[in-house]
C-alpha cells in the first residue's frame, strides 16, 4: 500500500484510476524503487508504504473490502502531509 504526498498526488491518481487494457504493466512510466514490499512495487514518489498480508478478502455488491495485516513499512518524510482524496460523487472519481 503506497501512501502518496498531498503536493504529488495528483498525476500518480490521474495514471492509476485510467482504464488498461487486460495484461498491461500498470507500473510502466512509473518510478518505481527497486525494493519490493510484501505485496507489490514501492512507488519511488510515496510519501510511506506499508508492507501487508492479506488474512481475508470480504466481497461487497460492486467492491471487495480487504483485512490486511501490516508487515513492514517505512516514511520518507516524516513532515510531509498524505494526500487525501474526496469523490465528486459515490460512483465517480
Amino acid at each position: 500500500l503506497n501512501i502518496l504526498r498531498e503536493d504529488n498526488h495528483q498525476q500518480l491518481l490521474r495514471h492509476f484510476l485510467k482504464r488498461f487494457p487486460p495484461g498491461a504493466d500498470r507500473f510502466a512510466g512509473i518510478n518505481v524503487l527497486e525494493e519490493e514490499a510484501e505485496g507489490g512495487p514501492v512507488l519511488g514518489d510515496a510519501l510511506a508504504y506499508l508492507g501487508c498480508r492479506v488474512e481475508q478478502r470480504m466481497e461487497g455488491p460492486d467492491h471487495w473490502v480487504i483485512y490486511a495485516v501490516v508487515e513492514q513499512g517505512n516514511v520518507a518524510d516524516a513532515n510531509a502531509m498524505t494526500a487525501v482524496h474526496h469523490r465528486k460523487v459515490g460512483n465517480h472519481y
